[in-house]
């Protein structure tokens, strides 16, 4: 058999695989997501009995939770037997990985603070809309070729989920805004101005994660035709990412925890000396958190950033059809649209793959 077609049966059996292997992903996803919030909920928000306080100190639970899944990160790094030592990994990417981990690590409070100035709606809409930066990011910064096909359906998805979230909105309820001037006007520009940086700072963390795992494969492609270069040895996989951003979130955090907030910490071990019970509660949290970031490294290593994307912006919209069919939810009818808009894209998409790949069979085979 000639090497051409040793690699179509390799391409073809890849493609088979893939058509099995995202599903248990999206379903490993979605499952972390489901009981990491039902562990975060009583951690969080319930008062303990015995400090009659509640365990919100979000740099000690990122602490732990970054801990627990540098640790899951290493085994996991272990069991894929990679050649590439993870210390080398920090030594030769250092900045990328720092630059990544911090904006990973400042997203989500600047999301949260911008809730002083908009409403919960926008917070959402802003949300929905994650595919757009990572999109532009790709395009504009790091300059990844990438087909319409994949444009126009992050555009509709990120569209259908916006009007899905729109109709899911109850009308006449009023936004909170804290801290208003004068003139009324700032609060809302600086809640915007919050998201964007959020969301840009999402799409930067996404395509930079992106881009390394892509330069790392185009590096072993490049091994197979030159086996002279040891670069095979080098390949970065999401287990790497793993192992090292957390790792560098535990290093910016400390540091935090030490000069600027040492009163979070200290309350924080004063809770759970009083109430042990926050311990459990804590570690269960960190391992659904490890556990769930086992199946969003594999997504980003095997089908990109923007599969990725998808699969969490939508999370919501499939746990509203799941409740449809399971305890009969009602839907809206411009939900329905949203719905209708989203999946019509992804599917519009797949048939468009599927009909690449049976042409491409039907030329090989004349």
């Amino acid at each position: 058999m000639s090497k051409m077609g040793i690699k179509t049966n390799d391409n073809n059996i890849s493609q088979r695989k893939s058509v099995y292997v995202l599903p248990l992903c999206v379903i490993g996803i979605y499952a972390s997501f489901l009981t990491w919030a039902l562990v975060q909920e009583p951690l969080t928000t319930k008062v303990w009995p015995h400090s009659h306080q509640k365990f919100q100190y979000p740099n000690v639970i990122a602490v732990c939770q970054a801990m627990v899944a540098m640790i899951v990160g290493f085994l996991y790094l272990k069991w894929k037997q990679s050649k590439y030592d993870p210390i080398d990994l920090i030594k030769d990417h250092a900045k990328q990985l720092a630059l990544i981990s911090f904006t990973q690590s400042t997203s989500t409070p600047l999301a949260t603070y911008s809730l002083q100035y908009v409403d919960y709606l926008t917070y959402m809409l802003a949300k929905s809309c994650k595919m757009i930066p990572v999109l532009l990011v790709h395009l504009l910064i790091y300059r990844t070729p990438i087909s319409k096909e994949k444009k126009i359906v992050a555009v509709l998805v990120s569209l259908g989920v916006t009007i899905f979230t729109m109709g899911g909105s109850q009308p006449g309820k009023k936004s909170i805004k804290h801290n208003v001037s004068d003139s009324g006007t700032l609060p809302a520009w600086v809640g915007f101005g919050l998201l964007g940086v959020s969301l840009f700072l999402d799409g930067l963390t996404n395509a930079t994660q992106d881009t390394m795992l892509k330069k790392a494969r185009t590096n072993d492609t490049a091994t197979e035709k030159n086996l002279k270069t040891k670069k095979s040895d080098k390949i970065i996989t999401g287990a790497h990412l793993m192992f090292a951003l957390n790792m560098f979130i535990i290093l910016w955090n400390l540091p935090y925890l030490g000069i600027f907030h040492k009163n979070q910490a200290l309350d924080a071990l004063n809770v759970i000396e009083m109430d042990p019970e926050v311990l459990v509660y804590l570690f269960t949290y960190s391992l659904c958190g490890a556990i769930g970031q086992c199946f969003i490294f594999f997504t980003l290593e095997q089908y990109g950033s923007l599969v990725l994307i998808m699969i969490t912006v939508t999370r919501k919209m499939i746990s509203m059809l799941l409740s449809i069919i399971v305890f009969g939810k009602n839907v809206n009818l411009t939900q329905w649209v949203g719905i209708f808009i989203v999946f019509g894209g992804i599917i519009w998409e797949a048939m468009n793959k599927k009909a690449v790949i049976t042409a491409f069979k039907e030329k090989k085979n004349k």
